[in-house]
């Protein structure tokens, strides 16, 4: 019988409407991406408390494969409606759209 596994998949996002629904995280706690809020539970913490924003996506800055296997198998055993991103992969956007940005002409 063929097991699930967890596999990476690529989709395009808005990074705006992203960044207004994440929780960035640094082991079980992190921060709201929206408003900066620190000291938030994913396990926990379905919207944040300051600003209100529902989360639906996670990001650590862990490249660990354990940790990253621990935080799915988590959202996963406690059926959470979460989707973890790359950190990285959301940081070079965010760093992207500020550069554009920079050179825009009024």
């Amino acid at each position: 019988m063929a097991q699930n596994k967890f596999i990476r998949v690529w989709t395009n996002f808005n990074i705006e409407a992203l960044k207004k629904n994440i929780l960035l995280i640094d082991d079980l706690y992190g921060t709201c991406g929206n408003c900066k809020q620190l000291g938030l539970n994913y396990t926990k913490d379905k919207k944040c408390p300051k600003c209100g924003c529902e989360f639906k996506y996670l990001a650590t800055n862990s490249k660990n494969p354990v940790d990253i296997i621990q935080i799915l198998n988590r959202i996963k055993s406690e059926k959470l409606a979460l989707i973890l991103i790359d950190r990285e992969d959301y940081n070079r956007s965010l760093a992207h759209d500020i550069a554009k940005d920079l050179f825009k002409t009024s």
